[in-house]
């Protein structure tokens, strides 16, 4: 089951989960994800298996609701290796089927953890875009999960594009973001 978080549980999360499962240079300062939580852009997502939460998601919005960004996804890892991610990401597709698509940006480093990380994605359904990213001195591949749209590539980096313009200030993008 998908609950939304209140602030309290995702600064919990944030402390006791999120510090462990991405690296610093993919984190997000927690203040950046309340204020975007409070903006509705950030949608802040608990996965509970028996009222007891066993993983989280962080996505992104745009200002349509008609595509959402996959900013951060994990299952806790006493929870890993049985199914429950990809239960997770089945649920997140039945429950935003409306919505056109999700993306999700995959480290595209040339390491197992990486290579692991988007054959999971694939076998859930996402398929390999034609974009690579370069967010804040990490390289990503672009993945799309379609939902209520099947875009082109061109689409999904007009989808991408006004995303990044809603998610990071202008300063951000031109300092720390390249798109190709």
């Amino acid at each position: 089951m998908i609950k939304s978080l209140s602030e309290a549980e995702m600064t919990e999360v944030y402390r006791q989960r999120m510090k462990r499962d991405f690296p610093p240079n993919e984190l997000k300062p927690l203040t950046r994800i309340l204020a975007q939580k409070r903006k509705h852009i950030a949608l802040c997502l608990g996965y509970y298996k028996e009222d007891q939460m066993i993983g989280y998601a962080v996505l992104q919005q745009d200002e349509r609701q008609r595509c959402l960004l996959l900013d951060y996804f994990a299952i806790f890892d006493h929870n890993r290796g049985q199914g429950l991610g990809t239960c997770f990401l089945n649920e997140l597709k039945t429950m935003f089927a409306d919505r056109e698509m999700i993306v999700i940006e995959a480290e595209a480093a040339a390491t197992e953890q990486a290579r692991k990380r988007i054959a999971f994605y694939q076998r859930a359904g996402a398929r390999i875009s034609g974009i690579q990213l370069h967010l804040y001195h990490v390289d990503y591949a672009v993945l799309t999960l379609d939902l209520a749209a099947v875009l082109d590539d061109t689409q999904v980096r007009r989808q991408l594009t006004d995303l990044y313009r809603r998610i990071y200030p202008a300063f951000f993008r031109k300092l720390y973001l390249r798109m190709e």
